[in-house]
């Protein structure tokens, strides 16, 4: 049995990561914004899943909530960084760019950097954060790509630190997953579930890569990017 900690455990990947790893009897230490989701997790796992309350946007909170939260714990194996949101703006509302930015940039880095540091000084342990390929499309969201593009090269960053230290950091680059995220797709062809996105996740932890691409489809899809014509990323957006 491992630990592993999931920060965003309460919807989509995150949660569906949370579900396959109790049920193979792991035990998770869960955090995320949805209070009526964390209880429904501790009800339906008592023994394997301890949930706490956070909203990364609030970093001096979230940051107090996870030194309080980590003092005293066992080993934590893995800690998996998966909260992230997305947001139409046809307006450029800055305030609704601020919210994507304060979640995927500061909430983000700061959650990761609090867990690099306890690895650090747990002496072993593995980072995984959960990014995106739309970093490499063209979007009419433009502070969504940015941060997703920002987050890879934080974790690279880690990787460079922690490496040499015997932790591993690994980043995780799902296509469309079917969440609430992205439910004004037209492109369904490519949407995979959150069970087989965190299966496919699962795998890659345990072989403990560096970059993986989430599914198949997508990698055939990365490998084909440099060569795919602008309109063509334009119209895989959905």
């Amino acid at each position: 049995m491992q630990t592993y900690m999931i920060v965003g455990c309460t919807s989509g990947i995150g949660k569906a990561l949370t579900e396959i790893l109790v049920t193979n009897g792991h035990r998770v230490l869960g955090a995320g914004r949805s209070q009526s989701a964390l209880e429904g997790l501790s009800q339906k796992f008592p023994n394997l899943f301890s949930g706490k309350t956070l909203d990364i946007r609030q970093v001096q909170k979230t940051m107090a909530a996870l030194d309080e939260w980590l003092d005293g714990q066992p080993t934590i194996d893995v800690a998996v960084i998966a909260s992230s949101i997305v947001g139409a703006n046809p307006e450029l509302e800055w305030e609704i760019e601020k919210n994507i930015i304060q979640t995927n940039v500061l909430g983000w880095a700061a959650v990761c950097g609090r867990m690099a540091r306890y690895f650090e000084q747990q002496g072993s342990g593995h980072l995984v954060g959960i990014t995106s390929l739309a970093k490499y499309l063209a979007s009419v969201n433009p502070a969504y790509i940015a941060t997703k593009a920002f987050e890879g090269k934080y974790l690279d960053g880690l990787r460079s630190r922690l490496e040499p230290r015997g932790i591993h950091v690994t980043e995780i680059m799902p296509g469309f997953v079917e969440t609430p995220m992205i439910a004004d797709r037209n492109n369904a062809f490519l949407i995979i579930s959150p069970e087989k996105a965190a299966r496919s996740i699962l795998r890659a932890i345990k072989k403990r890569k560096r970059r993986a691409v989430i599914s198949t489809r997508w990698k055939i899809f990365r490998l084909l990017l440099p060569h795919l014509p602008a309109f063509l990323l334009v119209k895989l957006r959905g």
